[in-house]
């Protein structure tokens, strides 16, 4: 017998799939909303979203490495392994 699916709760999976809609701007209101509801009361879904928007937080402010700097790192990398 299968359970009756809530409209408004959702499991921790779904919650993290809408979390990770939420970080590109692509999810409805009803989701957020859903997911807002599940963070009152789920401390594990707290702790994803606040460990997914650091993450993100740490993306878009990171130094990326110039092609220059990748070329000559690659070629150190190749010199080692062959020693």
């Amino acid at each position: 017998m299968e359970a009756k699916r809530s409209r408004i709760f959702i499991n921790c999976e779904e919650a993290a799939h809408i979390c990770d809609k939420s970080q590109y701007n692509e999810s409805t209101w009803w989701e957020r909303f859903r997911l807002n509801i599940r963070l009152i009361y789920c401390k594990i879904t707290r702790a994803y979203v606040k460990k997914n928007r650091n993450l993100s937080q740490l993306m878009k402010d990171a130094d990326c490495m110039d092609n220059d700097a990748k070329e000559n790192l690659r070629k150190a990398f190749d010199k080692h392994l062959k020693n």
